[in-house]
Parts: C-alpha cells; sequence; structure tokens
C-alpha cells in the first residue's frame, strides 16, 4: 500500500522580495518547504503518511538551545534524526561549500536515512526550489548540489571537514560495534570544526562506551550551572511523555496498580500529569 498522502501544497510567495525574505529565514524554511513521511508509534503495520513538516514541542526546544556540541537522550523516537536529517538539507541547500553528514549505526539504516528523509526531503521541494538549488552528482548516499554543498549518510566520515554531523544512535554504535564507536570517537567527531555543529542522540545502551561516557560529563557539566565552551557537550533530554503522538483509546487497555503507581511516580519526577490516553499507550507499548 502506497503511504497517504494529508500534505498540502507548498506554495511560495508569489511576490519576490517576499520569497527572498522568507527563504532568508532558516526558522520560515523549517516549517514551510519540506515534506516527510511519517508513522503512527502505536502501529507497526503503518506505512507512513507524508505531511508537511513542521518542528514539534520537543524539536522546537532543541533547536532553541542547540549548541556547538549536543547530546540528546531520548526514551523513544521522538523524531530527532528526521529534524536533523531536514536541518543539515536546509543547511547545505542554503549555504555554500558545506558538508554536511549523519552517521547510521548500519548500512541499512544509512540507506533508509538517506532515502526516507533526506532524498525524499529534497525530491518533494517546490519545483521552482530544485531548479534554483539544482544537484550536481547524486548516488545511494550522497547529494551534491551546484553551489558545492552536500549532505551524506554513511556509518563512518572521517576525511575532511564535516560542518554539521549527526552521529544517531550512538549508544547502539557503541555497545554492538566498538571499532567503529572508537572510529567515530577518533575521526569523526575530530573532523568537525569549532565552529560547526555536532548532534549526538541515542536511546540508553547500558552504562559502558563513548556514548554513557559523553552524557554523563554532560549532565555533570548542567548540575553545576558552568558556561560551555566551544568543545563542551550540551545536554538534551526527551522523555515518551514530550510527545504529543504517544496517545491512545484507553477503552480496553488494562492499567495495573502497579502500572498506576508507576504512572504516579512519573508525575512527580516531571513535574506534570500524565493523562488517560498516555497511560494506555505507555501501557501497551510497553507492558501488553
Amino acid at each position: 500500500m502506497a503511504a497517504i498522502d494529508l500534505s498540502t501544497p507548498i506554495d511560495l510567495p508569489a511576490d519576490p522580495a517576499e520569497l527572498a525574505r522568507c527563504l532568508a529565514d532558516a526558522k520560515w524554511r523549517l516549517s514551510h518547504l519540506y515534506k516527510i513521511m511519517v508513522k503512527d508509534p502505536a502501529n507497526e503495520q503503518d506505512e507512513g503518511t507524508i505531511i508537511n513538516f513542521k518542528p514539534n514541542r520537543a524539536q522546537l526546544r532543541f533547536l532553541l538551545r542547540l549548541w556547538y556540541r549536543n547530546i540528546i537522550l531520548k526514551a523513544r523516537q521522538l523524531g530527532f534524526t528526521t529534524l536533523i536529517c531536514i536541518c543539515w538539507l536546509d543547511h547545505a541547500l542554503f549555504n555554500k561549500d558545506q558538508r554536511c553528514g549523519v552517521i547510521a549505526h548500519d548500512r541499512d539504516s544509512a540507506g533508509i536515512i538517506f532515502r526516507d528523509k533526506i532524498q525524499f526531503a529534497y525530491d518533494n521541494l517546490p519545483p521552482t526550489l530544485k531548479t534554483m538549488m539544482p544537484t550536481t552528482e547524486r548516488n545511494a548516499q550522497e547529494i551534491r548540489f551546484a553551489n558545492n554543498s552536500s549532505i551524506r549518510v554513511a556509518t563512518s566520515m572521517r576525511s575532511g571537514t564535516i560542518h554539521r554531523l549527526l552521529v544517531s544512535e550512538y549508544g547502539k554504535i557503541c555497545a554492538q560495534y566498538p571499532l567503529k564507536a572508537r572510529e567515530v570517537q577518533t575521526g569523526s567527531l575530530p573532523a568537525v570544526p569549532q565552529t560547526g555543529i555536532a548532534v549526538i542522540e541515542s536511546t540508553a545502551e547500558g552504562q559502558d562506551g563513548d556514548f554513557y561516557k559523553k552524557t554523563m560529563q554532560a549532565i555533570a557539566m548542567q548540575e553545576k550551572g558552568q558556561p560551555l565552551g566551544v568543545k563542551d557537550w550540551r545536554m538534551h533530554f526527551f522523555g515518551w511523555y514530550q510527545d504529543e503522538n504517544y496517545r491512545i483509546d484507553p477503552r480496553g487497555v488494562l492499567i495495573t496498580r502497579e502500572m498506576d503507581e508507576y504512572f504516579n511516580e512519573v508525575e512527580v519526577q516531571i513535574g506534570q500529569r500524565l493523562d488517560a490516553r498516555q497511560r494506555a499507550w505507555y501501557a501497551a507499548t510497553f507492558m501488553g
């Protein structure tokens, strides 16, 4: 079954001056130019829905706190890989001579990220923009544009300067592929200049490895409240309860006394209420 298209046509301002003003604004571009495919997190059979991309609450919070070096510790998939791929694509399209990269934990994941997040977003740009920003080289893992900027997805990056780098699921890389993690630590991350931006994002994968070490260092810096240097890692934590999509109809979902006690404890820790639809989603997802 083909993906359902719930997106609306992307209409660019007709006035040239207004179009120039909008395209000069990165915030406007991120909320108006790109299409993405999303899946229902509660439905494993969902083949995807096409929508117009607009950063959600958690993603906006991350963008507001973006630093030169960033660690995202997430409890569940909250769309950060999609967000950062769109940001990197946008940066490459609107800035010349830039190298943007994404490191995935295996080749299959790299191919999916490139095809479904980066290539899809570029191919679905308004035709006017693709005419203004054509590609000069394109293969299964990289797109190079006429402004000499490029974006690539691979399992390793060592050569040259990388102005924007995302390491996806670094906790998994450290836990399952220690040699690859070492290569990321000694080769890929040092390739990002001080003025560049590096993002590491992952769910937790035990208490060992470079991801755990960097996370603990970032948490310690945050707790001390000290100003960060350009090479210090900023901590970003996002729990499952921060995604508005993680809700289902509570009818028919069993919530035991032990589950209720757990949810009550979480409410105290996070300082917010978990409604019945959130509790039902968690119970069906993790305890069903």
